[in-house]
């Protein structure tokens, strides 16, 4: 809100300035200074634009500056170092956003996206043939937050579930099998699922009656039913909706999977040669070699060791895959691959068709962001709209493609498809307790659930709370250290630290600012004072009010960025930040103050603009903000 204000403030300095069109058009980027000291925020216009400006940096700051120090906003602007230019606003143009935010309230993190899109989001999508484990909590609690995110960054969000239960699935085949082996007492499958929750769906279709000697379809129609009930209802409870169960098999019993094979096979994206070709890939993606090898050598693919050999090649490597894919395995089961390309369709030909897709896995699928690529390509790829580029197949290219025309058609699909998918990976979360790795394993083998975890994490953060205040706990505080980190890196989960009821622990922290400042404006109250009545523009002076508006203000920027580079754990990092600039406040500036109402009303109007940022910054995250918290070193009534 205020950056952004003063980027406009900025670049009408320089359309007003007689630079280049190339220097006109550098962006204006406005940070924080290092230190207060060095004044509000800090603009490297000058240096960035020099060059295209023909400019020394400090002449073109000095030509800037002096457009800008006649700004009322600013109460000095300064070149420093080599060109920044640094800001000191006055204090009455920082107070004067606070009627904004709070007539804003809770749509103050919001803002309109210059140009909105229409987003899928696709996340978690565990097969339905166990319950979701800690490990997929970390991505339905980023998933979740990114869709909120983006939402609030002003686009349309569709937040999607992909539902594995393709009857062809061997995966869901042996879960099926391994049910049936519980149920009616038969030998276990090798290669089985065991654990408590196949033994509780076995129980509960026992309880049913009427399963003898069924077959394993049926099997696995009623226990994949069952799962799935039980992933919907653990992932409400961690917070985590979805717009849209997508089913696989609805694609085979709509013959969307054939149809569309067919028509990869009609573009040449697909066929039936007994080969495959894979690429020796150098940095930064060029491809050094291609290898043809003979399909009895593929061994290393598991859906040709599943079906014998493959009899349908995806020709993924035409268009950035490192090697091409079974589509259709020589038993003539068809491979996973071969229902996300109809998937990948089916979701650009809805009556409201997306913008975008973002498609979120979980640790070790790096090789899925190609794969999925070359899968949309292929869908895209039109020979017969191609625009040629004239230019004749190299020695490598000869390899791949048939001709030019082909060639130009498969890399201008690969670069809308490029455009139009992204894939992102979420890598491990290491559990501690006591200082030392937890394998997050039950004693007897089992795997640990997300409901145990919310379980465990509640009933230690709020020993004496009822059954719903330990499971709001746990899924705060789950939700929040598993926001924590950038989901691009491996994290530590201290379970220790995120239970305490310390300043340490930084859910507790958070939420304990907000139930802070929602006790400090209910005893104002009580002592006849209010938030309405009085301007704060020109009563809000003290360095730490201003501190605390200007960390407020932040909120709207954080979340811009955050929708675009999807680093949602700064949102965490910034709550934590304005509860500490917060409390900086507090205990400088007396807020209740009887004998001077005005200034007593302006500092609960920061009090409130507080409250409403972090609200919003938590409701990005999908955690509650608490009016009221207990504990014993602290009392929330104080001021």
């Amino acid at each position: 809100m205020l950056r952004e204000d003063l980027s406009t403030i900025v670049r009408d300095a320089v359309a007003s300035l007689d630079l280049p069109e190339a220097a006109r058009g550098v962006p204006v980027e406005i940070t924080e200074t290092k230190s207060p000291e060095h004044g509000d925020y800090a603009c490297n216009f000058a240096l960035a634009a020099s060059k295209p400006a023909g400019m020394n940096p400090r002449q073109l700051g000095e030509a800037l500056r002096e457009k800008l120090v006649t700004h009322s906003a600013f109460a000095a602007v300064e070149v420093a170092g080599p060109g920044f230019l640094n800001f000191r606003l006055r204090p009455e143009a920082i107070a004067g956003y606070l009627p904004k935010v709070l007539g804003m309230g809770e749509d103050f993190a919001k803002s309109s996206a210059a140009k909105p899109l229409r987003i899928n989001v696709e996340f978690v999508s565990v097969n339905p043939n166990g319950p979701i484990t800690v490990g997929s909590g970390r991505g339905a609690a980023f998933g979740s937050a990114l869709s909120n995110v983006l939402e609030a960054a002003g686009n349309e969000v569709h937040r999607e579930y992909y539902i594995n239960d393709g009857v062809n699935s061997e995966q869901m085949r042996l879960f099926a099998e391994s049910v049936r082996a519980y149920a009616e007492d038969l030998p276990f499958p090798e290669k089985g699922y065991r654990g408590d929750y196949v033994q509780d769906v076995a129980r509960a279709i026992q309880s049913e009656g009427g399963f003898e000697n069924k077959p394993v379809g049926w099997y696995q129609d009623v226990s994949q039913r069952q799962m799935l009930e039980r992933q919907r209802v653990d992932l409400a409870g961690f917070g985590t909706i979805f717009d849209t169960w997508f089913s696989e098999q609805s694609l085979h019993d709509s013959e969307e999977v054939p149809a569309q094979i067919e028509q990869l096979i009609q573009s040449g994206a697909a066929d039936e040669r007994p080969v495959r070709a894979k690429l020796k890939l150098a940095k930064g993606g060029k491809i050094e070699e291609v290898l043809i090898e003979d399909q009895n050598n593929a061994s290393e693919d598991e859906d040709v060791v599943e079906g014998g050999q493959a009899t349908l090649w995806l020709r993924s490597t035409k268009f950035g895959d490192d090697m091409d894919r079974v589509l259709r395995r020589k038993d003539g089961r068809l491979t996973y691959i071969a229902s996300d390309v109809a998937y990948h369709r089916d979701k650009f030909n809805r009556p409201v068709n997306a913008d975008k897709l973002i498609t979120i896995l979980g640790p070790d699928h790096h090789g899925y962001i190609n794969r999925l690529t070359a899968v949309l390509a292929a869908v895209n790829m039109r020979q017969d709209e191609v625009a040629e580029t004239g230019r004749e197949l190299d020695e490598i290219e000869a390899k791949l493609y048939v001709s030019p025309r082909e060639r130009d058609a498969c890399q201008q699909a690969l670069s809308k498809a490029q455009s139009e998918l992204q894939v992102v990976i979420y890598q491990l979360v290491r559990f501690l307790k006591d200082g030392n790795p937890a394998p997050m394993r039950k004693r007897d083998g089992n795997i640990y659930e997300l409901r145990d975890l919310q379980k465990e994490l509640g009933e230690r953060a709020r020993p004496n709370g009822s059954p719903e205040e330990q499971a709001q706990a746990g899924r705060d505080v789950a939700r929040f250290y598993y926001l924590m980190r950038s989901h691009d890196t491996t994290m530590d989960f201290d379970l220790d630290l995120a239970t305490s009821q310390s300043d340490e622990n930084p859910v507790f922290y958070v939420q304990y600012a907000h139930a802070r400042i929602c006790s400090v404006i209910a005893k104002a109250a009580g002592a006849g004072l209010s938030a309405g009545g009085a301007d704060a523009t020109g009563l809000l002076r003290d360095p730490k009010e201003l501190a605390l508006l200007k960390k407020i203000l932040e909120l709207p920027d954080e979340v811009r960025r955050c929708a675009e580079d999807f680093g949602v754990h700064r949102l965490t990092t910034y709550a934590q930040e304005l509860a500490r600039t917060y409390h900086a406040f507090y205990d400088a500036c007396r807020v209740i103050q009887p004998a001077e109402p005005e200034l007593s009303s302006a500092r609960l109007q920061l009090c409130m603009a507080a409250a409403t940022a972090l609200r919003s910054a938590l409701a990005l995250l999908g955690i509650s903000a608490p009016e009221r918290m207990v504990r014993e070193t602290i009392e929330t009534t104080s001021d």
